[in-house]
């Protein structure tokens, strides 16, 4: 781990950048449900698990817990050698066993690590202390903390602008936690909210808004000295800025954002805001695959995990290149134009982007139009010829002549195979929202899932 890291690090630091390594101790009861086939899944106190509350987990021992105190300074010690510039205790956030811990509502012990708000904060003041000791105080350590657990009873979560009584912890204990906590050792706090039961709180989706936790960083600020960070839709631009302007916050952490972007700091230093290719909230590439167990990757970004292979080269010799096709012909453009070649870009509709046009009306109507937006700004700056309105048969292709023809037109809407299918009283869903069609009072709707 040392050598690998150190290549790593050493790369880091020769950009003039720093990088902290994250420390974990797991998830405890929200553990991945593919787990409960190996092993009993432990925590704090003997608590349902998360997902199947028929396995109860097993409380961890005293000894257990010193033990893994010591293990966080070992790998603290070895980050230090690694040529990391600090760790983050990961965490107490978003539930994981750290977290439960310090939770009334799963810490039930009797020890020194349980009862009152100062000893279920034993556990994350024991494992900054021995870290401070074994590298010294110029290694700083920062704690991942939710200010708020957004739960309102066992495995389920408070709403946006529901009214309800938090069952973990509420800002009242979140305000009081962080003192105790600085005074033990941490350097800096990277707020967010939620915990597995209200996933959409901890993993914010399309539907919650941009820049979701910041009322409560400021608040975090009001009370302790050191930097306090923020995540959680920080991704545009002005709303990271903003945060810094507004003092909400002494940092702002991306990771979504990074995966359709990476080069997201370095377009904003150069002003090239426009540029950013913007995260959708979709979870798909990122979180999906990651419960499935597979490589992350993006929706939005191609490359994203596989950059090595996908790497734009300038071709050698460039030709001329007609793409038909929506979003997918979009990517395909932009690619090819980077490389050198002189692109024409077709579209059958008189708007650029094919299903993802249509589905701005649908799912996500902010995200969507911003990715439709970055995508019409990408063709304008890469100089791609936009042929609008424009079915594509033997004759145009004959008229154009290029050297290379890329047909990517992507899915097609699905239609239901039912008798009176064709009438005039049937609408679809993307007809409706458009407003190309009208409803009246009595509608049937026919389907399901997010569409219906």
């Amino acid at each position: 781990f040392i050598m690998t890291s150190s290549e790593m690090t050493e790369r880091v630091h020769a950009y003039g950048s720093k990088i902290f390594l994250q420390l974990s101790m797991g998830f405890g009861r929200s553990g991945a449900p593919g787990g409960l086939l190996t092993s009993q899944p432990v925590s704090a106190s003997a608590v349902p698990n998360y997902w199947d509350p028929t396995v109860t987990c097993r409380e961890l021992t005293t000894s257990e817990v010193e033990w893994i105190v010591e293990k966080f300074a070992e790998g603290a010690k070895i980050a230090h050698k690694a040529g990391f510039d600090g760790v983050e205790i990961h965490a107490v956030h978003e539930g994981y066993l750290l977290d439960q811990f310090t939770l009334s509502i799963f810490n039930r012990r009797t020890d020194k690590y349980g009862g009152d708000l100062r000893g279920r904060l034993q556990l994350p003041i024991e494992i900054v202390e021995p870290i401070k000791t074994e590298v010294g105080s110029n290694f700083p350590v920062g704690l991942r903390y939710s200010v708020k657990s957004c739960i309102k009873d066992w495995g389920q979560g408070g709403l946006a602008e529901e009214d309800y009584v938090e069952k973990a912890r509420d800002l009242e204990e979140a305000l009081e936690a962080p003192k105790i906590l600085e005074a033990a050792g941490y350097d800096a706090f990277n707020a967010d909210l939620g915990t597995p039961d209200p996933w959409y709180w901890a993993h914010p989706p399309l539907y919650q808004k941009d820049g979701l936790y910041l009322p409560y960083p400021k608040e975090l600020k009001k009370v302790v000295k050191i930097p306090v960070m923020v995540a959680g839709k920080m991704g545009m631009p002005d709303v990271a800025e903003g945060a810094l302007e507004d003092e909400a916050a002494d940092m702002v952490t991306l990771g979504r954002p990074l995966l359709c972007d990476a080069y997201w700091p370095k377009k904003f230093l150069t002003g090239q805001i426009d540029r950013i290719r913007p995260c959708i909230g979709c979870h798909t590439g990122c979180m999906g695959r990651g419960f499935e167990g597979r490589p992350l990757s993006c929706t939005v970004n191609p490359a994203a995990g596989r950059e090595r292979y996908y790497e734009v080269k300038p071709a050698a010799a460039p030709k001329k290149v007609m793409i038909v096709g929506g979003v997918a012909g979009m990517e395909a453009a932009r690619i090819t134009a980077m490389r050198g070649h002189k692109v024409s870009m077709y579209e059958g509709t008189k708007e650029l982007g094919g299903q993802l046009f249509r589905l701005q009306f649908l799912i996500s109507p902010i995200d969507d139009r911003r990715l439709l937006d970055w995508y019409r700004n990408e063709m304008k700056e890469l100089k791609v010829k936009l042929v609008l309105d424009t079915n594509v048969t033997e004759e145009v292709v004959e008229k154009e002549k290029p050297d290379v023809v890329i047909i990517a037109t992507g899915a097609k809407e699905i239609k239901l195979n039912l008798p009176g299918i064709e009438k005039d009283k049937v609408a679809t869903v993307i007809e409706v929202l458009k407003g190309s069609k009208q409803v009246g009072e009595n509608v049937l709707m026919v389907g399901g899932g997010l569409v219906a």
